[in-house]
């Protein structure tokens, strides 16, 4: 494990949140004008998603700025960013996903907190030969035909196994009970996860399955933690998760918690809800950007934020500008077909590397070859168009809070 103690709260995590009225993200001009190329994210500013969706707007906002304000891309033409508002709802990001194809002409459609949405909005972003770029992580978004047009900012679902039982691995756990949802998104988890404790020297005992929104889940808890295993793996949503941890609380067990923070933490929901006692010693864990790296601690500048704040997802949608402009100017082309195959030129090296969206974009016009490195990860990618070398944040409930404590790759 990588120790990296940041100065992280809730409200460093949350830096800018608010800044940003919904109705800048949505009021947006019909087209762009003659000479610049469109392109556009769907993000989410309500629904249970919506706290992400400013600092991504803001990222991208930033980002865009940054390159018109240098000369633009391709001889001088600026980018043209519109951002609409999916409400955390697939039917409404698909109604979004049309308005930018449609209507703002748009080369790319980025953005994507939340699979339902990517997922619903895919055929017709493939179909219209446009270029999606995702921050979710449901596997099914990459696979398939896809046209070489997709391309994943985040860690996939199969990747969050292995780093879970890192973080099991490494307090001390060697026997290990999974308690998971019975949901596309979480199950694909766990053979990885069972693969990679194997590897390490540990074991899986059993495997607990339970349906969402259960009235309880007293049996599945006293099945799972009953056995006194070292650890249970919690692979749950918040809902779900602050009734199990109140069960195993109430029941007096023992064996160690690890869980994914979009069910121990989501933003300090579980702790509003389920109590510092409830939820003392609590680990989890949740992708993130490279945080040790000159480009995030640039990014964290960038956005106006206190050095070591966490952005979990706003590095996305800044990475997302900055490769869709490289690519574009390694092609020569905005045609969305055409520089969708730079991507890996640009990213995957080799070549030299650069971390700076404007000295990378002088290098790829010297006809230099680059491997830029990104504020959210490092923009390599796998044949499917997924992230790789993608890093996980740990944290650990500790008195009411969630403390910081590395990350594992």
């Amino acid at each position: 494990m990588t120790v990296r103690m940041p100065r992280m709260s809730r409200r460093t995590v949350l830096a800018g949140l608010g800044a940003v009225p919904l109705s800048t993200a949505v009021k947006m001009p019909a087209i762009a004008q003659s000479g610049d190329i469109p392109i556009g994210m769907v993000l989410p500013f309500s629904g249970p998603t919506g706290p992400y969706g400013p600092d991504m707007k803001k990222a991208a906002d930033l980002m865009v700025a940054k390159i018109n304000d240098a000369g633009g891309i391709l001889g001088g033409r600026k980018l043209k960013l519109f951002i609409e508002n999916s409400e955390s709802s697939a039917t409404v990001g698909v109604a979004a996903t049309k308005k930018l194809l449609e209507v703002n002409k748009v080369e790319l459609v980025g953005g994507f907190w939340g699979s339902p949405v990517a997922l619903a909005s895919k055929p017709i972003i493939l179909a219209a030969n446009k270029v999606q770029m995702l921050s979710c992580a449901a596997n099914a978004v990459t696979e398939g035909e896809t046209k070489g047009l997709i391309y994943r900012f985040q860690a996939k679902s199969t990747q969050w196994g292995p780093a879970g039982a890192k973080v099991v691995t490494q307090i001390g756990a060697k026997k290990a009970v999974v308690l998971a949802q019975q949901n596309p998104f979480v199950v694909a988890m766990i053979e990885p996860f069972k693969k990679e404790m194997a590897a390490r020297g540990g074991q899986v005992t059993d495997v607990v399955m339970y349906n969402p929104d259960q009235p309880s889940y007293r049996a599945e808890v006293e099945k799972a933690f009953g056995g006194e295993p070292d650890a249970v793996f919690c692979l749950s949503l918040l809902t779900d998760f602050v009734s199990i941890a109140r069960e195993a609380y109430r029941g007096g067990f023992k064996s160690k918690i690890v869980a994914l923070s979009i069910g121990a933490d989501a933003e300090g929901k579980f702790l509003e809800a389920a109590g510092a006692e409830v939820g003392e010693g609590i680990h989890h864990l949740q992708p993130a950007p490279p945080l040790d790296s000159p480009s995030y601690a640039n990014f964290v500048k960038e956005m106006g934020a206190p050095a070591g704040t966490v952005f979990l997802f706003a590095g996305n949608a800044y990475d997302q500008i900055c490769t869709t402009a490289l690519a574009m100017e390694h092609a020569k082309s905005q045609e969305a077909a055409v520089w969708a195959k730079s991507m890996r030129a640009i990213g995957n090296g080799p070549g030299e590397p650069v971390d700076d969206v404007i000295e990378a974009l002088k290098m790829v016009r010297a006809g230099k070859a680059i491997n830029f490195n990104g504020a959210g990860c490092t923009c390599d990618f796998d044949d499917e168009g997924n992230t790789i070398n993608r890093a996980f944040y740990v944290q650990v409930i500790k008195g009411g809070k969630n403390q910081g404590i590395g990350t594992v790759t």
